[in-house]
């Protein structure tokens, strides 16, 4: 009898054993390890946000032809806040990533840029890296210019270069993106040259925006910039570790409005958002608020760009979370499986 149940002991031990390592490998692979924490709410981020079918082949459930167009309806709703002068002008781009039916609603409206510059920017490095492995660890002194010292960015970062301090370009990369620190984008665009910018544009078929005085302004349209968040899905700029890499990095930045208010807390965002005033020669300041970036629906996700220009910051910002979660809801009512 003691023999039949330490037999039996032995083969419930290897069932339970099978069964726990079937278990680590199902959920394991679904999860980072890393969380991103904002307020009370953490958002778990998948290991691979570069397109699914660079590893497999899609099944029928995800590449169907399923089209989400809400083009009329947003047209109307642009319509009534620019009657009732909550905007002077809003472009919408939308693109389904797996079918790729898109819409846009004045997509060719010439925007200024302001830190959305910053994922170009992104991908310079990521070819220097691709290039050579040794970029990661090269240092950058970062010494206070008085003059840019004096600008406020409108969204402070949470995180800043300190005066004196040397940074890795990966720690560059970091502030750059993730805090939004203007300093360090300054730092990184003083260590590479003109053209070294110009190719994350050309090597992409899209034109290098005309620098006024200095900036970038009234030069970039929604559906180019769009392409940037399109390269990084598809690895088709940089290789897949690297593509994965700046998507990580634009969906770890710390901020919870605009495009993010629209989706539900859980849903991941690879997204850069900027914003700029101009003060034209009436001396009337016109502000632009945009967003951009991937909402990772489960199994559909999709671009989304939002540009805006009007003269009240809080009505722009609802606007373009208003269209965020219009579009999104319109998705999660396509997609829900039942």
């Amino acid at each position: 009898m003691k023999e039949k149940k330490t037999h039996s002991k032995r083969i419930l031990f290897i069932v339970l054993g099978i069964l726990g390592w079937w278990l680590i490998g199902y959920i394991l692979p679904t999860f980072d390890s890393q969380t991103i924490s904002e307020g009370k709410k953490e958002i778990w981020i998948t290991k691979e946000l570069t397109n699914p079918a660079l590893n497999y082949e899609y099944g029928e459930n995800i590449m169907d032809n399923k089209e989400i167009n809400l083009e009329n309806y947003l047209q109307n709703f642009i319509q009534n806040k620019k009657y009732n002068n909550e905007t002077n002008h809003v472009s919408v781009y939308y693109r389904n990533l797996n079918n790729g039916n898109w819409f846009g609603i004045k997509e060719k409206e010439l925007f200024s840029p302001a830190s959305l510059m910053k994922t170009p920017l992104l991908l310079v490095y990521l070819k220097k890296i691709e290039q050579d492995q040794s970029v990661w660890d090269k240092k950058l002194l970062y010494t206070e210019d008085p003059i840019e010292a004096s600008y406020r960015q409108n969204i402070e970062p949470e995180k800043s270069l300190i005066d004196g301090q040397e940074y890795t370009i990966k720690e560059l990369l970091e502030y750059m993106i993730r805090y939004s620190d203007n300093k360090a984008s300054v730092l990184l665009e003083k260590n590479i040259t003109l053209d070294d910018y110009k190719k994350a544009f050309t090597d992409n078929q899209l034109l290098f925006p005309e620098i006024i005085d200095g900036r970038f302004d009234n030069n970039l349209k929604v559906i180019d910039y769009a392409r940037f968040f399109r390269v990084l899905f598809n690895a088709s700029y940089v290789n897949k570790e690297l593509s994965n890499y700046g998507l990580q990095l634009l969906t770890q930045i710390d901020f919870s409005k605009w495009l993010v208010a629209g989706v539900d807390t859980n849903i991941p965002v690879a997204h850069k958002f900027g914003e700029r005033g101009i003060i034209w020669a009436n001396g009337i300041e016109e502000k632009q608020l945009h967003d951009c970036g991937i909402i990772y629906y489960p199994d559909h996700p999709y671009i989304l760009c939002v540009m805006t220009r009007g003269y009240d910051l809080e009505k722009l910002e609802e606007i373009v979370s208003t269209i965020s979660k219009t579009i999104y809801q319109e998705v999660k009512k396509e997609y829900t499986k039942k």
